[in-house]
Parts: C-alpha cells; sequence; structure tokens
C-alpha cells in the first residue's frame, strides 16, 4: 500500500519547480505538507491543524471555543455602545446591505437577531441598476426621508468615502461592518468594523462580511446583558446564516471560516428539521436536494448560493432576504419557484454573453496578458460570471463591462499570481468606483476611461506576470496507489467538511497507471463521459473521467502509461456507501525512466 505526503518522495522523478506542466494545469505538491512521513494518521493530523490556524481540539464539539475574541475587532465596544443609544432613545435603524449571499444573509440574520429582543429594524439593499454598489448618497437620502438615524452596513461600506460624509449632513450615523480590502482613505463613519483595517487586533483578516456581522451580534447581545436587556438569544443558531454567507461568497475555509462553516452547516440541517428555515429548504428541493439528506459546502455553492444571488443580479435582493427570514411555507413555495427561475434565467444570460466573450477573445490578433471586455448590452448582474468564465478559459487577468445610464459597470476575476485588487486600487481616483479583493474586483468607470485602463492593465500585466504563472495551478497533496483508495480512508478524509478555498478536496498523484477498460457513460455517449478501469501492476480500480473518453480510449489503443490527479468522495449507488474518485488531470509516461 502506498501513501506518502513526503515532497521528496513525490517529487524525485521530476526536475523543475513543478511535478508535471499539462495542456490544463501546472502540478505542484502543496508546501504546507512538505515534511510530512507516509503516515495517514501524521497527515490528517497536520491537515486539521493547519484548518484551525495550528489550534487542535479532542472533539469537533468544542470548536467553537477556538474562535478569537470579539473585543479584538476595533470599533467593536465603540459600535455596539451607539446601538445601545439608539435603542435607549428609540431611533429607526437601517441595516444597509449588499446585494449577494453575504449581504442578504448578513441582513436575514440582524434582522432576526432585532426581532428577537423586540426591537424591528429596516433592511435597505440598493438597486444594482440605479445605485451600484455599497453605501451610496442616493440610498441615504432615502433613508433620511423615512427618519433613520443609524445605518448599519453589512458586507460593504469601507470604500463609502463621500456617502459617509453626506451622511453627517442628513443626521445619519454610520456604522461599516465589512470584510473587503482597505482602500487608501478610510470613510469617516461613526464606527469601522473590519479585520483588515490598520491597528485591528483581531487575527482572522479573512473573515466574510458575514462573519463580521456574527461578531457585531456577540459584542451587542454581551453589551444588552450588561446593561440590564432582556437578551437569551442562543447565536449559535445563526451560525447557518454565516456558513451560508461565507462559503457562498468563496471566502478562504480555514481558521474561523472553517469553525464557523463547520457547525453552521450542522445548525443549518438542524434548524430545516425544526422547520426554521423554511425558505432555504425549499429553495434546496427546487435544486434537487431530498429531505433526509445532509447539507454540504457544495449545495450551498451549486444549490442555494446561485439561487439567493439570481434576486440580486437580475431583481431586488430584498427578495432573498424576505426568503430567508419568512415562517410561512406558501411563501416559502413560491418564492424559492420564483429564485429559481431567475436562477434559470440568469444562466441562459451567462451562456450567451460567455459565448459573445469568447468571440471578442478570438477575433485579437493575439491574446495580451490581461484582458478588458466590454458589450453594452451585457447586464451590470451577471458580468462577474461571465470574467469567471472567461478566466477558467484564457487564465489571463480580465475586467468584463456593461453599461448602465452611459456609465460602465464591470466586475474583474483574477489568476493565482496577479493582484488585481492592488494593481487597480494604485489608480482607484481613476474609477467612480472601486472595491473588491486580491482575486476579484467590482468598478465604475465613465466610457472615456475604457482604453486608458486598458492599456493600463496591459502593461501592468506584462510587468508582473511570468510565463510559469499563465497556467493554473493543480496542487497535490501527496502519492497514492489504487490499493491506498479504500472506503475507510475517504471516510475519514470526508471528516475535513467543509471543503472550499484554501481548503479544497484533497487530490492525489496516482501512478504510473495503465487503462484496462473504458465504458462511456450517460444518455449521451458523446459527452465524453467515461468510467474507466485502471492498473498499477497491484491492483485494479474503476474512475470516473467526465469529458475524457476519448483521451483514454487513445491510451488503452496505444498502450501508454498514464499519471493521474484525482480526488475521491464518499458516494451512495444502490444503498450502499462507497467511493467515488474523479480524474482532475492526466499526463502521459513517455518514458519508464521518468518513474
Amino acid at each position: 500500500m502506498v501513501f506518502t505526503t513526503n515532497q521528496e518522495e513525490v517529487t524525485q522523478h521530476f526536475t523543475n519547480e513543478y511535478l508535471c506542466t499539462t495542456e490544463r494545469y501546472a502540478w505542484k505538491i502543496k508546501d504546507i505538507f512538505a515534511k510530512n512521513s507516509d503516515s495517514f494518521a501524521e497527515y490528517f493530523s497536520q491537515k486539521k491543524k493547519f484548518l484551525l490556524n495550528g489550534q487542535m481540539l479532542e472533539t469537533d464539539g468544542a470548536l467553537l471555543r477556538l474562535l478569537p475574541e470579539p473585543w479584538l475587532l476595533k470599533d467593536l465596544k465603540l459600535a455596539c455602545e451607539r446601538i445601545l443609544q439608539a435603542i435607549r432613545q428609540k431611533e429607526k435603524i437601517t441595516i444597509f446591505g449588499d446585494y449577494d449571499v453575504d449581504g442578504t444573509t448578513s441582513c436575514a440574520m440582524l434582522q432576526q437577531f432585532f426581532a428577537e429582543i423586540n426591537y424591528p429594524v429596516d433592511i435597505y439593499i440598493p438597486d444594482r441598476l440605479l445605485e451600484g454598489y455599497g453605501l451610496n448618497s442616493i440610498g441615504l437620502r432615502k433613508l433620511a426621508a423615512q427618519q433613520t438615524r443609524l445605518v448599519i452596513t453589512v458586507d460593504n461600506g469601507i470604500s463609502a468615502v463621500a456617502a459617509c460624509e453626506e451622511s453627517k449632513q442628513l443626521g445619519i450615523d454610520v456604522i461599516v461592518t465589512d470584510h473587503h480590502d482597505i482602500p487608501l482613505k478610510l470613510p469617516n463613519a461613526f464606527a469601522i468594523l473590519n479585520p483588515k483595517q490598520e491597528n485591528c487586533l483581531f487575527p482572522e483578516k479573512m473573515i466574510a462580511g458575514v462573519g463580521v456581522a456574527f461578531y457585531l451580534l456577540i459584542g451587542l447581545r454581551q453589551k444588552l446583558k450588561e446593561n440590564s436587556f432582556k437578551c437569551d438569544i442562543n447565536l449559535k443558531n445563526y451560525l447557518d446564516f454565516v456558513a451560508i454567507g461565507t462559503i457562498a461568497d468563496m471566502a478562504p475555509l480555514v481558521g474561523a471560516n472553517y469553525i464557523l462553516c463547520k457547525i453552521g452547516l450542522e445548525v443549518l440541517l438542524q434548524n430545516i428539521s425544526l422547520g426554521n428555515r423554511l425558505g432555504i429548504q425549499e429553495l434546496l428541493l427546487c435544486a434537487g436536494w431530498k429531505v433526509g439528506q445532509k447539507v454540504t459546502a457544495s449545495d450551498i455553492g451549486f444549490k442555494i448560493g446561485p439561487r439567493l444571488n439570481a434576486a440580486g443580479r437580475l431583481g431586488n435582493a430584498l427578495r432573498s432576504v424576505e426568503l430567508l427570514a419568512t415562517s410561512d411555507i406558501n411563501s416559502a413555495k413560491e418564492m424559492a419557484f420564483h429564485l429559481h427561475q431567475e436562477n434559470s434565467e440568469r444562466q441562459l444570460l451567462e451562456k450567451q454573453y460567455t459565448e459573445e466573450a469568447f468571440e471578442l477573445v478570438r477575433k485579437m490578433s493575439f491574446i495580451p496578458d490581461a484582458l478588458v471586455l466590454h458589450q453594452p448590452h451585457w447586464h451590470p448582474g451577471v458580468v462577474g460570471l461571465v470574467a469567471t468564465r472567461v478566466l477558467e478559459k484564457f487564465y489571463r487577468p480580465v475586467l468584463v463591462f456593461g453599461t448602465v445610464d452611459g456609465k460602465l459597470k464591470g466586475s474583474g476575476r483574477s489568476t493565482h499570481a496577479f493582484n488585481l485588487f492592488a494593481t487597480l486600487n494604485a489608480a482607484r481616483d481613476e474609477f467612480i468606483s472601486f472595491g473588491g479583493h486580491f482575486h476579484a474586483v467590482g468598478l465604475t468607470i465613465s466610457p472615456e476611461k475604457l482604453e486608458w485602463l486598458t492599456e493600463y492593465l496591459h502593461s501592468q500585466a506584462k510587468i508582473n506576470i511570468q510565463d510559469k504563472d499563465k497556467t493554473p495551478l493543480l496542487k497535490v497533496d501527496g502519492l497514492l496507489s489504487l490499493e491506498s483508495l479504500t472506503l475507510s480512508l475517504v471516510e475519514k478524509l470526508e471528516e475535513l467538511e467543509p471543503y472550499g478555498v484554501e481548503n479544497p478536496r484533497t487530490r492525489w498523484l496516482l501512478g504510473p497507471v495503465q487503462v484496462r477498460h473504458v465504458k462511456r457513460m450517460g444518455k449521451d455517449i458523446s459527452q465524453n463521459h467515461a468510467k474507466v478501469l485502471f492498473y498499477d501492476g497491484g491492483s485494479e480500480a474503476w474512475l470516473t473521467a467526465f469529458g475524457l473518453a476519448e483521451v483514454f480510449e487513445q491510451f488503452l489503443e496505444t498502450g501508454l502509461s498514464v499519471q493521474l490527479v484525482v480526488e475521491a468522495k464518499l458516494a451512495v449507488w444502490n444503498g450502499r456507501l462507497t467511493t467515488d474518485v474523479r480524474v482532475i488531470d492526466y499526463a502521459p509516461v513517455l518514458s519508464s525512466s521518468l518513474f
């Protein structure tokens, strides 16, 4: 039986920085496990320790003890005291959200908390087309006319310099809770909760927006109790909101995010079984989930997230907040079906725009190191998804714009080696609005700036992107034999859920192996999916190969050996628990001396 994550053993047959470079990926051993031995127990222990930021517990039941102290979050005390003042003086409070899942789950969570302390608050989410992203003058004027005196932003506000200045003139105090990267100039808000800001001692810098909002509730609950308010709320029951928002926003699932999401997924299933999350249940059912099944990070990423996002992309994101909060089964069914239909419409637009974007790139005389694409009819709610598809196809930093009211509204996505946020942040004065992270940004520009922006991004990419960075990385955890892919091993790996950003499913080098049989699968064999029987000299196993049937039919015909990168998960087949091992990439073994 072969199992190792020892870097020297894995790389002994390779001579350069990468294990192998194929047409699709550059294979690389994960640095964090470079010192592991061939003991699976040691590997598993180190992986769990990595996910918990170096901490270890005997049981997952004690995970919450590892969360950082809330009062390390800069301005938390100031924010809580201002909210207490608003409650005592019966001031109107409005939660100012964002239209993505991180924002809508934050809104629903805060709305439920304030309802439980019998102090209802309003929810305001800006219109994507008319107001754009984040705290803005149009929204603030509306809220001032409605007598709002305190605004709490969730998942936005850190770049709202002008809006916060106007809020003072309108007599509104603003508490910013956000997690986006810090701009050159901070807004002059009453309080700012963002762990990335200077002099903030909170150690978890990559917590999602809904996580920051959750920490606000931790502090607020304590302050309410200290000031003789009745507040017996069990905040653990809100962790399903945190898990949905964190996973859907693709925040890294390590440290606090990992803990909050691992427990949050358990809480979500409990709340569904108790009838406390009717909207989420109906949304899952629309997407093919079955009652009684567990809810995984994959379910959030592919079933819940896209449907909640659909409202904000094409319509009014308040519908998502209403669905998250509803306790009426009929309303839940109706709203879930509507979001499901909206998501289908979004998928059609995404497919159309993506094909148009690909065609724009194909028509270029050469493909530059960065791409800037624009079509006036592209909907701003879909351009981020198109940017992701373009990135996957061409692996270049990319900005994709549509036109709204004479302005270009766009989204950007970037590669593993190019900091798109930092690059554009250096020129943010050229933009009408801007914000984001290392790999993803949103911005609005005037049409006359498009040519300048294209040249600027091209020049920065040419300077900062090396040839070796133009291929996406495929990081592997170690080396396995076919014999090692046992049900017990895969069951143990499932304990590392939830999988996601910075905690992907473990991937393993396997081989050299030979192809013994290829069996096409699916109703339409032209889709090129197959089950493939591989043999490594001692054992054989059937693995799943999506879109690779023709490739392995050629290996079968030529008899060439092949090296694989695979990932494994649990599956149920005919009522029996089994393993599902999928081929992620392959490389022919052209010479026996390589191995």
